[in-house]
């Protein structure tokens, strides 16, 4: 008997247009997570994803002939337009074909999707019961199957957006195994290989541990838990996921990773759970799971500052000896005030407690901030400058970031953006894709521009500060002394001597080194 087949495509994370590659240890894990339910069913499924299929439209088109369903899924950026272009062409090739998409942006934003050529159904929040459910409505009925009845869907009905009722979540114990039979890691391996070799530009890479530095490494990335239990109101976690966190146990966790690294050994392991660090206990059990295999492997995720501040000191020194290189923070902002208006609840002190922790066991930290929140203070928005350029400064293993705020669908904050400080509402899935780049492409909403500009000359100093602008040369050396003095003493006016390196450089027909 034939199976009957479902196409799954994962968009570009990258315009192809600005020559920058995404980072190939990021792997299709929102595909490999729904893949499994539909094969359990007596679905063959096919994956795609750009990142790794050089002509992945052609790839597509091909596979959905003789397919009886198409799905894809995207976050905030560039895959949203390229998601958007793939599913038209599905469409204008395959008209009959049921077209299903998922991930938080079209659950944030479903009335560009619902209503359209290219969407039947939006699935909402966690995705792998309501994937298969959908399919097996397909199978039995094609493309005008009543799909009223399954919970968790966003659908669309005479022009409007209608949500079916509320899915109840099921814990990741309950579901099965990520299909990694899927993909060919060494695809992923050999793009990792590549960009380092030939020196591409590589968005959303992470600093690797030290002793990898200069060498090559293998990197996967995985999900690990659902959802994040933090109100933050300017992130969307907490509308979509229903600030709901559920985690794989640890030993299941381990086996898995055991059992990948077995088939297929990796270096460098990245969660990309919205928040891996909830449980102390969880986080203990883990780092002794991979104490006891031997993996012999880093990791990294993300955690919260507060966390970081409540575990004992055996549990730190725990996640140092089981491999943890990186922890990736979001401090936020600077004063108890703003922490109280985003919802976020870091105490004074406890950003600088959490990053002297790190730095005394020799973990990196990746720690960002926003300014220009709705309601915030010009006071505050100085303050978090001032905070990041301490923490840098204080902690040179700590990587530091400040963006201007971006309002995101879902969010608590995205309504008083919009209405009450203008904030421009892209119109089109092309406008969406191309909106979300900080650093080229910054909405300064309520920041005054004296701010703008302190905010400026802490990003360009911070580079040389890290030894990542400029040259290995002697006047490089001491420009990088004179961005640490700049950034101790918050020291933003005329910053003449980078200027001057900059009209050397262009002199002597050199790439700027000053931005």
């Amino acid at each position: 008997m034939i199976k009957p087949k479902v196409v799954l495509f994962l968009p570009s994370r990258v315009d192809p247009e600005i020559g920058d590659l995404p980072s190939a240890d990021l792997l299709p894990l929102e595909m490999l997570h729904i893949a499994p339910t539909a094969e359990a069913a007596g679905w063959e499924v096919v994956l795609v994803d750009a990142m790794t299929e050089p002509r992945y439209v052609e790839r597509v088109l091909a596979e959905c002939e003789g397919a009886r369903a198409f799905a894809s899924s995207c976050i905030l950026g560039y895959q949203v337009w390229d998601g958007a272009q793939v599913a038209q062409a599905v469409r204008d090739r395959f008209p009959d074909m049921p077209i299903m998409w998922g991930g938080w942006f079209p659950s944030a934003i479903p009335e560009l999707y619902v209503n359209t050529d290219i969407c039947d159904v939006v699935v909402y929040g966690q995705g792998e019961l309501a994937f298969v459910e959908v399919l097996e409505a397909w199978r039995e009925e094609g493309r005008e199957a009543d799909l009223s009845g399954i919970e968790g869907l966003i659908l669309g009905r005479d022009g409007h957006v209608h949500w079916t009722a509320t899915r109840k979540a099921t814990h990741l114990n309950d579901l099965p195994e990520p299909s990694f039979h899927l993909i060919d890691l060494d695809d992923y391996y050999d793009l990792q290989k590549r960009s380092a070799e030939f020196g591409h530009r590589v968005r959303n890479r992470l600093p690797p541990p030290h002793h990898l530095a200069h060498r090559p490494h293998r990197g996967i990335s995985y999900f690990s838990s659902f959802g994040c239990p933090e109100p933050c109101a300017f992130c969307c976690s907490a509308e979509i996921a229903g600030r709901r966190w559920m985690a794989l146990d640890a030993d299941v966790l381990v086996d898995r990773l055991a059992e990948i690294h077995r088939k297929n050994p990796y270096d460098v392991l990245r969660f990309q759970d919205a928040n891996f660090g909830v449980s102390k206990k969880r986080m203990a059990e883990f780092c002794e799971g991979l104490l006891s295999r031997d993996l012999n492997i880093n990791w990294n995720g993300t955690i919260e500052i507060k966390q970081i501040c409540q575990y004992d000191w055996d549990t730190l020194k725990l996640m140092k000896r089981s491999g943890n290189h990186l922890m990736w923070f979001g401090a936020e902002a600077a004063t108890e005030q703003t922490q109280e208006l985003i919802r976020k609840a870091i105490k004074e002190g406890q950003t600088d407690e959490a990053m002297s922790k790190m730095h005394e066991l020799d973990i990196k930290s990746g720690l960002t901030y926003i300014i220009g929140y709705p309601g915030e203070s010009v006071e505050s928005m100085y303050e978090t400058i001032y905070e990041a350029a301490d923490m840098k400064t204080r902690y040179p293993s700590c990587s530091v970031e400040v963006f201007p705020y971006r309002p995101i669908p879902g969010s608590e904050f995205w309504a008083p953006s919009v209405q009450d400080n203008g904030y421009p509402v892209p119109e089109t899935l092309e406008d969406w894709g191309r909106c979300f780049d900080y650093k080229f492409n910054s909405w300064w909403g309520v920041i005054p521009e004296d701010v703008q500009q302190v905010w400026a000359r802490f990003t360009q100093m911070a580079p040389w500060f890290d030894g990542i602008a400029g040259g290995r040369g002697p006047i490089s050396q001491l420009l990088r002394k004179s961005a640490g003095v700049r950034l101790r003493n918050r020291i933003w006016k005329a910053p003449i001597e980078f200027q001057l390196f900059d009209v050397v450089r262009r002199s002597l027909g050199r790439v700027s080194t000053y931005i």
